[in-house]
């Protein structure tokens, strides 16, 4: 047993040393738990409405599980996502009087947990970024409805790929 151990050491760190040196590890929980529950909303918003739908048409529920899941969302896919990001960013009170993400809500939100140093740095200046890109496209035109949910997942795109960038140490 004790072999097998060492053995097993010795393979997880040459395997590390071989690899890319990253800057920071990014944690399964964060970004992808708000992906999940994103995910799943909208995976039960979708079945209610077509729920909805056949039950109108008197139509068995059998063929809302054969249904087949996609990676890509579609752009009302996108805005429905965007609306629930924006639900969740008020409800965690990550935003402010208007209704605009802070940064500092963004970082606790997706941070929450997690005790690796460089991945709570890179979630900070990732925040910091793209509040900065939302807010200069704001203010060419103050989002209102739709617009405010597109902005919402825009955000969330634009920091999970400057989250992964940086810890991959691609950026």
């Amino acid at each position: 047993m004790f072999l097998f151990a060492l053995f097993l050491v010795s393979v997880l760190t040459a395997s590390q040393a071989a690899g890319p040196q990253k800057r920071c590890q990014s944690p399964a929980i964060a970004p992808q738990r708000i992906e999940k529950v994103i995910a799943d909303c909208q995976d039960e918003i979708k079945l209610a409405i077509l729920q909805e739908a056949l039950d109108d048409l008197e139509i068995s529920t059998d063929v809302l599980t054969s249904r087949t899941k996609r990676e890509a969302f579609s752009p009302d896919e996108r805005r429905i996502a965007g609306c629930l990001l924006q639900c969740v960013y008020r409800k965690v009170r990550a935003v402010d009087s208007s209704g605009f993400p802070t940064r500092e809500g963004l970082v606790r939100l997706y941070a929450d947990g997690v005790e690796e140093r460089g991945y709570y740095i890179a979630t900070a200046q990732a925040s910091q970024q793209c509040l900065q890109a939302a807010h200069q496209r704001r203010q060419k035109s103050a989002p209102r409805g739709q617009q405010s949910c597109d902005m919402a997942y825009d955000i969330f795109e634009c920091i999970s790929n400057k989250i992964s960038e940086y810890c991959s140490g691609t950026n």
